[in-house]
């Protein structure tokens, strides 16, 4: 499957459960996201970002202008996926979960929190009313509108997500040594690494709730958490179209894993992924970053016809292609002076492969695959893994 879309989970607004102002500015404020941004528009012609409060919206308009904003919604080059609830780590032996937060007569919901745990009426609106005050009521109602019709709902019901995010992230982590030991090694219990109780993992008290920490893994829980949202990830990339995954270093070994568990064949494992890196990609993110050049030029640059025929192209691209890549890439920027004062960069993607969508299930005893992921990938869906140098699946130490 050539997808021109992506889901980005590296614009994913991380939330905790404290005023989510904090943690949208923080992420506004951040130069390397906006030239995260600036980058993923040379790169795709959709671009999917998962949010659960829509503060995203506001960071957009602010990054863009406004009028740019509404040509990416139109262009459909922007469009997102809104998560109805949030995932944690519950105390008591209860381990991953999903909840919401609802107000009551007695305690009245603050309009971040409507923004939260409301549905995407109600988030985008409130985030505008509060966010983007300058915006006249008329218009406002257009811009709401607007981001309604590009957004949709992960929608599953509890079946599903106790099957294919809670169950299957403990079993990720237990069928994979790495994993289990790194685990085991931050316990400070005198278990067996074999019996290890994800469910009861130390560092979350009886009627506490940890969430995805906003600075990345840094004991078991985080990573048990952060193996949830990958699986959360995968569903969400079917939901639109099979797009691509912006996701963590380590996770396409995680999904050979899946298939290996399901008793596909090592001949199929072994042509699985092949790593297409393009290192001689000048990094467009340092000048964005810099303010050397404006994301509004960048957004000027992808319109040109050489920057749609280098993305339609890299959407068919192997990793014998990469050098041609990386030419057709510089010329797409246009600007050679900008071009040669860039450092380089290297982008690194895990290209998933198909064998014959016949073949590896004809091994499979009925009723063996039980997972999400493998049965989408036997009925034919390959994404691209775009690998976050800076996201890897382990735990710091």
């Amino acid at each position: 499957m050539e997808s021109d879309s992506i889901i980005d989970s590296r614009l994913f607004v991380r939330l905790d459960l404290d005023v989510s102002l904090k943690a949208n500015s923080l992420f506004q404020t951040n130069p390397n996201n906006r030239a995260h941004l600036a980058s993923q528009l040379l790169l795709y012609d959709k671009i999917v970002i998962p949010t659960k409060d829509f503060g995203i919206v506001p960071i957009l308009i602010n990054w863009l202008g406004l009028r740019t904003f509404m040509e990416a919604l139109e262009s459909d080059t922007l469009s997102f996926l809104h998560r109805k609830s949030l995932i944690g780590y519950m105390g008591n032996g209860v381990g991953i979960s999903e909840f919401i937060v609802s107000g009551s007569e007695a305690k009245k919901m603050s309009w971040w929190q409507d923004a939260m745990f409301g549905g995407i009426d109600v988030a985008v609106e409130q985030q505008l009313r509060n966010m983007c005050p300058f915006i006249p009521r008329q218009e406002r109602g257009r811009i709401v509108e607007e981001v309604i019709s590009k957004s949709r709902s992960v929608e599953f019901d509890k079946d599903f997500f106790m099957k294919n995010i809670v169950h299957e992230s403990y079993t990720d982590i237990m069928k994979n040594t790495g994993l289990s030991q790194l685990v085991f090694v931050m316990q400070d219990s005198k278990q067996e690494s074999t019996k290890l109780n994800l469910r009861r993992l130390e560092g979350v008290g009886p009627n506490q709730m940890r969430v995805p920490g906003l600075e990345g893994i840094k004991d078991p829980v985080d990573l048990v958490l952060r193996i949830a949202e990958i699986n959360m990830e995968i569903y969400m990339s079917t939901l639109s179209d099979g797009a691509d995954l912006f996701t963590s270093d380590g996770a396409e070994v995680l999904l050979r894993d899946k298939l290996a568990r399901a008793g596909v064949g090592s001949n199929y494992l072994d042509g699985f992924i092949s790593l297409l890196e393009l290192n001689n990609i000048r990094d467009i993110r340092k000048a964005v970053t810099n303010d050397t050049i404006a994301l509004l030029d960048i957004w000027k640059l992808r319109q040109k016809r050489i920057s749609r025929n280098f993305r339609k192209w890299l959407r068919k691209a192997t990793n014998k292609d990469a050098r041609d890549i990386e030419k057709l890439y510089v010329e797409s920027l246009g600007n050679r002076a900008l071009v040669d004062s860039l450092p380089f960069r290297a982008i690194r993607f895990a290209v998933t492969n198909v064998a014959n969508a016949e073949s590896p299930a004809m091994g499979l005893a009925f009723g063996v695959v039980d997972s999400f992921f493998v049965n989408k990938w036997l009925s034919g869906y390959s994404p691209k893994l775009f690998l976050d140098e800076l996201s890897r699946i382990k735990i710091e130490k």
